[in-house]
């Protein structure tokens, strides 16, 4: 019962980056239109709050885990800190892959139909750094 909570916010905030990465790849901004901009702001909140609270609940169950089983304890500012740096390594890397989806769609080696795992892939929090660095280079 105690991992109630930690367990519906990593639930949550798969489904806020899920939420972000389906808004990114069926709408690709290309103005500063107030829809565009209305886009874009949608797509970087629902990523960060998102990330936050997914990376909020594991952190919550690992360290939770690490004094219940092994006796080993932190201070506060530790499991904090090591929140702090893995929400926003997600974030960056996140965006990065957010960026390459969004290009894709124009690319015309790339059809989603043939590979419509990848973007259930994109959805799961931390898959996004998981993914290979396209080659920037499609001249043939």
């Amino acid at each position: 019962m105690e991992y109630v909570y930690p367990v519906v916010g990593l639930v949550v905030g798969a489904c806020l980056v899920g939420v972000s990465v389906l808004t990114a790849f069926v709408y690709t901004p290309y103005t500063t239109s107030l829809l565009d901009t209305s886009v874009t702001a949608f797509t970087g909140v629902t990523l960060q709050i998102g990330d936050f609270v997914a990376v909020s609940s594991v952190t919550a169950i690992l360290f939770d885990v690490l004094a219940g089983q092994f006796g080993v304890t932190y201070p506060i500012i530790v499991p904090c800190a090591f929140a702090y740096v893995v929400t926003h390594v997600v974030v960056y890397y996140s965006c990065l892959r957010i960026t390459d989806l969004q290009g894709e769609p124009l690319d015309p080696d790339f059809d989603i139909r043939q590979n419509p795992m990848k973007l259930v892939a994109l959805s799961i929090p931390g898959a996004l750094i998981l993914l290979a660095p396209r080659d920037g280079d499609h001249s043939r």
